[in-house]
């Protein structure tokens, strides 16, 4: 449907909606001159920070950065895809939605996958059926009921029996008229190795069903009641289940996560199920310890910090590590709930009631603390050897921190608890920065440092940006005089597609283009269209200024780069570094003509 239909129904869209009739929806707006004001619907704030530009159909939050249109704000606020969103504004603005012919292929698998979605909605049912009104399910009650899982709390799971028999998902979903094919599609059926017919898969087991994020049951887990194994079931890896990309309850938590914009992750079901019953409602499962990229996207979107609550137990403290580098990589914040020897959520909720399990989470340590526990906790520190061999096995946690703050309240905890002098152990970390090159935080480049460098070059790119906009014009002198493109990443991507659409002979403006880059390039331009335009008085002297600040701070970015080189190859005796030096002068040298 990427056509010019396509785009003139997209077009169509933005037109005729009211931003601000849509956004109110969520957060009430006040209205300031020509722009509206609110608190974020993204991040808890008092303060309002989150604008709505009507005659520009734009919005953009200065407290957390996010931006965009109507369609994107839909996107972030209701957790969509574009094309439901845009289907959603198009259902209530009673815009037909135009159709592509489709092909027999793309015809056949919609129809299946429909098929699909209604058959495990069915199976939800059937087991949630069975967990109530048999005799069988008479005993799994009783076993949640034993677990703290109140009659409520299983409905608003949908928490079902498979009863222990071979067949009974099988008769009772063909009574409905399921095709075999499609109960094998879903995982919900086994074919018989010997013989004709088929077997159901879950058997004799509480089951979970496990919802997407707009809660249509996608697949099922089960716990077996008797000694079978494995102890938990999940639904196989199918083209239509993946558990990677899949957090248990998100469909319940999805509100409260976006409102609070933190998430709790825990293990698995019954760990969710208990932390919700103890009020716990921004709390979702990773469906086992195998935390996934995928998994931290799909928060990324909805929350800014996530806390792992795994349990104590080796595998769970392994599977928190491993966790916390798919969460840093991905940019969200973390912290991690250290819970007693031996104890998960569920165990620890049901022991000590909901106020301990909210008074440990008020309690949940950095990464950097948790990583340094968990190498004191395997350390022999009766011993020197093992006091050696613990600095030794912290000090890459030490080095790879984001917060020197934190790092220099470490060395000093870590020297009092194995009763060694705190300069040995700084000693010990700046040798070790060194030997590896890493560089703390407070020794990165000027450029990326919070200050007046930092913020007359960011200026400086927005105001390039809107000039390029409202001057296609420039475009090609901007694109020979910044041959490298901005230095701030979201402005970079901008300015590339900007030069890419003027090569083309393309004059988009900029609100068409907000929706046509990745999210966080999107808000940035949202963030630069929502300033006043006042078209400079001397065109070419207001360009040349703004590109000596960007200009400049390339230099500079390249100059503190082969200085902390020629520091290190000093340092480590290697003649290289009079080289380095003599590329860091000349590049001030560079710096001060460009100053003039």
């Amino acid at each position: 449907m990427r056509d010019g239909r396509y785009q003139a129904w997209i077009e169509r869209i933005k037109a005729e909606s009211d931003i601000v009739s849509v956004v109110n929806g969520y957060t009430k707006l006040e209205r300031r001159g020509r722009t509206y004001w609110g608190c974020c619907p993204f991040h808890q704030e008092k303060t309002p920070s989150f604008s709505v530009t009507p005659d520009k159909g734009l919005f953009y939050c200065f407290g957390c950065q996010a931006g965009g249109d109507v369609i994107s704000f839909l996107m972030k606020v209701d957790h969509l895809t574009f094309m439901d969103a845009a289907k959603k504004l198009s259902v209530q603005l009673h815009i037909p939605v135009p159709e592509r012919e489709q092909t027999p292929q793309e015809q056949a698998r919609e129809k299946q996958l429909a098929k699909i979605r209604e058959a495990n909605g069915l199976a939800a049912r059937f087991f949630h059926a069975c967990l109530e009104q048999t005799e069988q399910g008479r005993l799994m009650r009783q076993y949640l009921r034993n677990r703290g899982i109140d009659k409520e709390t299983s409905e608003k799971f949908m928490l079902g029996a498979a009863l222990d028999r071979w067949d009974a998902l099988f008769k009772a979903l063909s009574k409905r008229g399921v095709e075999p094919e499609i109960m094998l599609a879903a995982g919900l059926i086994v074919k018989r190795e010997k013989g004709d017919g088929y077997y159901d898969r879950f058997r004799n087991r509480v089951m979970f069903p496990i919802k997407d994020a707009h809660g249509r049951v996608v697949g099922f887990g089960g716990r077996a009641m008797g000694d079978a194994s494995p102890k938990y079931l999940n639904t196989g890896e199918t083209e239509w289940f993946n558990k990677r990309q899949l957090l248990y309850a998100l469909d319940i938590a999805l509100p409260v996560i976006r409102k609070e914009r933190q998430a709790i992750v825990v293990e698995g079901y019954m760990d969710a199920i208990s932390m919700h019953a103890a009020g716990l409602q921004q709390t979702v499962a990773s469906l086992g310890t195998a935390f996934s990229e995928q998994q931290a996207r799909l928060l990324a979107k909805i929350a800014d910090s996530v806390c792992f609550a795994y349990d104590s137990d080796a595998a769970g403290q392994q599977a928190t590590g491993r966790a916390l580098e798919i969460v840093r990589k991905i940019g969200l914040k973390a912290k991690v709930l250290l819970l007693p020897d031996g104890k998960d959520p569920d165990e620890y909720v049901r022991n000590h009631g909901a106020q301990a399990m909210v008074a440990l989470l008020n309690r949940a340590v950095s990464p950097l603390t948790f990583q340094v526990e968990q190498v004191l906790a395997k350390a022999n520190l009766s011993t020197l050897a093992g006091k050696i061999e613990a600095v030794s096995n912290i000090l890459p946690f030490l080095a790879d921190a984001e917060s020197t703050v934190e790092v220099a309240e470490q060395v000093r905890q870590l020297a009092g608890r194995l009763a060694i002098d705190e300069g040995v152990v700084q000693s010990e970390l700046r040798a070790y920065l060194r030997k590896t090159g890493t560089r703390q935080p407070a020794l990165a480049p000027a450029y990326r440092r919070r200050g007046p460098v930092e913020t007359a070059w960011v200026e400086a790119e927005r105001q390039l940006v809107l000039l390029m906009l409202y001057d296609p014009g420039l475009t090609p002198y901007l694109a020979a005089e910044l041959p490298e493109g901005f230095l701030g990443e979201e402005r970079a991507e901008i300015f590339r597609v900007l030069c890419e659409k003027h090569a083309a002979g393309e004059k988009p403006s900029g609100e068409s283009l907000v929706g046509m880059l990745p999210e966080r390039a999107g808000a940035e331009l949202a963030r630069i269209l929502v300033t006043d335009y006042v078209p400079p008085e001397d065109m070419m002297k207001t360009v040349e200024d703004l590109l000596r600040q960007v200009q400049r701070a390339r230099l500079e970015q390249r100059y503190e780069q082969h200085r902390l080189q020629a520091d290190e190859f000093e340092r480590m005796g290697d003649s290289r570094f009079l080289q380095e030096l003599a590329e860091s002068q000349r590049i001030k040298d560079e710096i001060k003509r460009l100053l003039g």
